[in-house]
């Protein structure tokens, strides 16, 4: 159960099963059978099949019922449920790794990414960072944490990374914080931010719209 002013993370790796497949609907198996390698596709039905089977009793509905929409950004949402059984939900998958976050109250945003060698991470952070964000990035590990704050950040929003990575900064180093938006240096005060490491080299940020919440991780 998710308590109130809690998020509640859980990290899964993405391992299809035979079994996955009954679970996920007429569209999702067809998207499925629309990817060229085995392993995409096989990453594709795991993260479906895993949102399901976590989402499912959240709400009180069998996995393989649960019908998804999107908002007008594109961000998934549950479609067809009574307000009592609404969550909030969002999830990012790299590789063979997945996170989702979960809140009863509020918007979320989730990311993930690996730290794994780029040869371009400082001139990725001179490009899509801010000046004072570049001066964080020390390594990679600096530069993944800047990263998937500032996109978990946008997801929170609903935007993309579209939405203005300018408009705002980040910390890099822990506690995470929002250090200012838009040029109010008081907004992080009413976002919580969040960083965790689930696996070895698995870079994970959550934002959500609301000071003080509990980021709960399941592993």
């Amino acid at each position: 159960m998710i308590g109130p002013g809690e998020v509640h993370v859980w990290y899964a790796d993405l391992a299809a099963t035979p079994d996955m497949l009954t679970i996920l609907n007429d569209e999702e198996r067809a998207r499925a059978a629309r990817f060229l390698g085995d392993a995409p596709r096989e990453q594709f039905i795991a993260a479906r099949a895993t949102l399901r089977r976590l989402l499912g009793p959240l709400v009180g509905r069998a996995p393989e019922t649960l019908r998804f929409g999107t908002t007008g950004n594109g961000k998934p949402i549950l479609a067809d449920l009574a307000p009592t059984q609404q969550v909030h939900f969002n999830l990012s998958h790299s590789g063979q790794g997945m996170v989702l976050a979960v809140s009863q109250e509020h918007e979320v945003g989730v990311d993930l990414e690996w730290l794994r060698p780029r040869a371009s991470f400082r001139d990725m952070a001179t490009r899509y960072f801010t000046p004072q964000e570049v001066g964080w990035v020390t390594d990679l590990r600096s530069f993944y944490a800047v990263w998937t704050r500032k996109e978990a950040f946008l997801k929170a929003l609903g935007l993309g990374l579209a939405g203005g990575l300018e408009r705002f900064a980040v910390n890099a180093d822990d506690p995470a914080r929002l250090l200012h938006l838009d040029g109010d240096f008081h907004a992080g005060e009413r976002w919580t931010l969040a960083g965790m490491e689930p696996r070895e080299g698995a870079i994970v940020a959550v934002a959500v719209p609301a000071p003080g919440v509990r980021v709960v991780l399941h592993d």
